[in-house]
């Protein structure tokens, strides 16, 4: 068997050996050892191959696997610009701490930096976005290979799945030819390639991180005098992957009686003191002015809404909770940062007028949001469509949010319209890139094991420059499994995030389309139908509420293009909206 041949097979073996099961490949002619392995292991059962043409999708597939999961999918790219497409995957991978595996086939190193064909610089193309870096050794026929190997991938998962900051990890393999096995050997077991007994990993990891809550009052007392907590707080919980971080706030805010307001991927909404609306108060500057907080807890990954990063910033003092050693604090105002939701003091001294205002305030929003969008009619907005496709997410699903206008929509018009279902998106770099891919990932990892009786739901929304970005997503080979997915695409032709910042102004309406908004006037529908995907087209919100209904009734990858009013339109709508919130904060 040639050294190439078992160096891929023990790779692959001993993947599998450390907990991997999902393997996605870009083909290629250098990775060819790596790919023959994967399709005997497949054949064998021990793993699930998925195969795509364009390498960024399959980044972004192996993130969304790998972040529902917890366990890193393998990414396998033949050399040159191939290896390049993977990076923003790994860039989201690193921000958003996503364990994942990249292999890179390249050429041996005496082809590089020759001008040999398809040869180019790889061994550190991914900076620092990477937790470990390796190289390996081109492979020869010593029996010490393969402890070489194995102990390599033993640090590689490890590195991937660290406790503290799991994350991208690169390999990069120089295979030398020749490229495909000998023909005597095509069905030479990889197991009897020197591994552990048992189908042991070669090294375990059993390497133990233990992290303790602490009452806030102790959390104060180690950098104040007194550890009296403040009856007049706000809790904000952006991005983050701790499924006990929703029961740890909801705990907090009810004992200190405190508002909650909560990115869509925080996933808060069902916590008792959550606001429905709270992003779209807090940026009317006359009530935030009378209701500053003395102090936030701010969880995990936040920065979604300019209005509350000004509140946090201004506030007194303020509690940063994140485990990673790059923790979050945009603002640069966190006076401490901890490692676990703060637990409630053993007394505290609350203000129920405090938490009143808040949700009063609530309740007064959500009648002018309701008066504002009933005026359209039936048009459709993406306010609406947001609000609708979240209304829809059936219980125990997901819903993932595209960057741009869905989230935002969605942060402040529905944020506590998703509840018994999880909230995610590529918040991380909060890119529009493989934003379908991800989805996909996501849904196929979240829906494994699923009995068909009882399927679990996914929905995606996105934007029409986001779903066009990432089409190629839908390009799978007829013998892979679908997830149960629908794709909403909010389609207004164009950028309408651009609208509604300080690029949207009337003084800059001659470069807007040019520049900014970029109208491509792309039937998405058709494209959609093109890739042989089943697709509606709908105008009206009551076509949207039946197509939603429809497509999660037929099962598998659907796509639900909801065509909106015009980018100017929903600027305007916008801007009543804000205005309509205002006068009624009024009487708040």
């Amino acid at each position: 068997m040639n050294a190439s041949t078992v160096q891929a097979r023990v790779l692959v073996d001993e993947l599998t050996r450390c907990g991997v099961t999902d393997f996605v490949l870009a083909p290629g002619s250098r990775s060819a050892p790596l790919a023959l392995a994967l399709a005997a292991a497949e054949q064998r059962g021990e793993i699930v191959l998925h195969v795509r043409l364009d390498e960024r999708s399959a980044g972004y597939l192996a993130l969304g696997l790998g972040k529902v999961s917890g366990v890193p999918a393998v990414v396998v790219t033949t050399s040159g610009t191939a290896a390049v497409n993977l990076h923003p995957a790994m860039v989201e991978a690193d921000e958003s701490n996503i364990p994942l595996v990249v292999l890179t086939a390249d050429r041996p190193p005496a082809l590089r930096g020759v001008g040999a064909n398809q040869s180019i610089e790889q061994t550190q193309i991914f900076g620092n976005a990477v937790r470990l870096a390796v190289d390996l050794a081109v492979a020869s026929e010593s029996a010490s290979d393969i402890r070489y190997w194995r102990s390599t991938v033993s640090r590689v998962v490890a590195a991937a799945t660290d406790a503290w900051r799991p994350g991208p990890v690169h390999v990069n393999i120089p295979f030398a030819d020749p490229l495909v096995p000998d023909a005597l050997d095509d069905d030479a077991p990889a197991t009897a390639l020197g591994g552990r007994n048992d189908g042991r990993p070669w090294t375990a990891d059993a390497r133990f991180v233990a992290g303790l809550t602490t009452p806030i009052d102790e959390v104060l007392g180690v950098i104040l005098e007194s550890n009296q907590v403040p009856a007049r707080g706000i809790i904000v919980v952006g991005d983050h992957s701790d499924p006990e971080t929703m029961s740890l706030v909801d705990d907090l805010g009810d004992a200190l009686g405190w508002p909650i307001i909560g990115e869509p991927s925080g996933n808060v909404s069902d916590c008792d003191t959550s606001l429905a609306h709270g992003a779209l108060i807090v940026a009317d500057a006359d009530f935030a002015a009378a209701h500053a907080p003395d102090m936030v807890v701010t969880v995990g990954r936040v920065g979604l809404s300019r209005a509350v990063l000004r509140m946090i910033a201004s506030a007194p003092l303020h509690i940063a909770v994140d485990a990673q050693s790059q923790w979050s604090d945009p603002t640069r105002s966190a006076d401490i940062v901890i490692a676990g939701v703060p637990l409630p003091p053993a007394e505290a001294d609350i203000d129920p007028k405090w938490l009143a205002a808040w949700q009063g305030a609530d309740v007064l929003a959500a009648a002018a949001v309701e008066t504002v969008l009933a005026a359209s009619g039936d048009q459709l907005t993406g306010m609406q469509v947001a609000r609708m496709t979240c209304s829809a997410v059936p219980a125990g699903g997901m819903l993932f949010l595209g960057a741009s206008s869905p989230v935002r929509h969605v942060f402040n018009l529905a944020s506590t319209f998703v509840s018994a279902a999880i909230v995610m998106g590529n918040r991380g770099t909060s890119g529009i890139d493989g934003a379908i891919s991800t989805a996909w990932g996501s849904a196929l990892a979240m829906q494994r094991g699923d009995e068909a009786a009882d399927p679990t739901w996914a929905i995606a929304l996105v934007g029409d420059q986001t779903f066009l970005y990432d089409s190629n997503a839908l390009l799978v080979p007829a013998t892979e499994s679908r997830p149960n997915l629908v794709i909403v695409v909010a389609d207004n032709d164009g950028g309408g995030i651009f609208s509604q910042l300080e690029q949207g102004e009337p003084r800059f309406a001659d470069s807007f389309d040019r520049v900014f908004a970029v109208p491509l006037g792309a039937d998405v529908g058709a494209i959609a139908s093109a890739l042989q995907v089943p697709t509606q087209v709908v105008r009206t919100a009551a076509d949207l509420d039946g197509a939603l209904a429809s497509a999660i009734a037929a099962g598998g990858v659907q796509v639900v293009v909801a065509r909106t009013c015009s980018r100017i339109d929903e600027a305007g709508m916008w801007q009543a909206l804000r205005e309509a919130v205002h006068a009624a904060l009024g009487s708040a």
